[in-house]
């Protein structure tokens, strides 16, 4: 069986308070850490960008966004 120090590599990142505190606040909402929410933001955006000439449409409550990637 692999240790998790194999199968994962390391990255430090220094990021501007102002967003360090949003990734707090959206792990405090969520209950979860920082590194799970950069962990998902990083997926989330590796698949956006697969999406090139795509529409993305974000729902919030009863309204969408819809955005267009390039």
């Amino acid at each position: 069986m692999a240790s998790k120090r194999t199968t994962m590599k390391r990255y430090n990142l220094d990021v501007p308070v102002e967003l360090f505190e949003a990734l707090r606040t959206v792990a405090d909402r969520q209950q979860t850490t920082i590194v799970d929410v950069i962990r998902r933001f990083i997926r989330l955006g590796l698949a956006v960008e697969k999406s090139a000439d795509s529409t993305l449409y974000i729902r919030e409550g009863d309204s969408f966004s819809k955005i267009i990637l390039l």
